[in-house]
């Protein structure tokens, strides 16, 4: 039997110049009002106010580059689901799971009302540019006795490779 390798590559669709340059002059505009905002609190309060302006500020950071900024790359040989991350020209290996730990792989849109119910994992990581959607899926796959829990954006025929993978592990 061949085992192709199967890979896909998913990122944010372009924005136009004139919405990336509207977004960073606001993002300038309501940074200095709230810091014109927080000049004028009282004592200490503007320091705590400073602190969470920092906080906020690289939380959206971090956001803008993981989901909006991001390229993803999965790569499945048909033993091992390999995820890649590129920011800018930087090409970063996240992590590589053997098929043989996969215990399944659903649709993320299927399994929100399952969630609460569902046995909590160790961690959950999203490796993906949108995490609601079609072509979101979650995978779950244990290591040692922990559970871990992936969200990315497989294409479809790498989600039927997947699949296939998990069926037939279980025979």
């Amino acid at each position: 039997m061949k085992n192709e390798t199967l890979e896909h590559v998913v990122s944010e669709p372009a924005k136009p110049v004139w919405k990336v340059l509207l977004l960073v002059v606001a993002l300038v505009l309501v940074v200095n009002l709230a810091v014109l905002g927080i000049n004028r609190l009282p004592g200490a309060y503007g320091g705590v106010a400073g602190l969470l302006l920092i906080v906020f500020l690289a939380l959206y950071s971090s956001r803008l580059m993981n989901r909006k900024l991001a390229v993803y790359t999965y790569r499945w040989d048909g033993k091992e689901l390999a995820v890649e991350r590129k920011l800018g020209r930087r090409n970063k290996p996240l992590i590589e799971i053997p098929g043989e730990q996969i215990e399944w792989l659903r649709p993320l849109n299927d399994l929100k009302s399952q969630m609460a119910r569902m046995k909590r994992p160790r961690k959950t990581m999203a490796y993906a540019c949108q995490l609601e959607g079609e072509s979101v899926y979650m995978l779950q796959f244990k290591e040692g006795k922990s559970l871990y829990r992936l969200i990315f954006q497989p294409s479809p025929q790498m989600a039927k490779a997947l699949q296939k993978q998990v069926k037939e592990q279980k025979r």
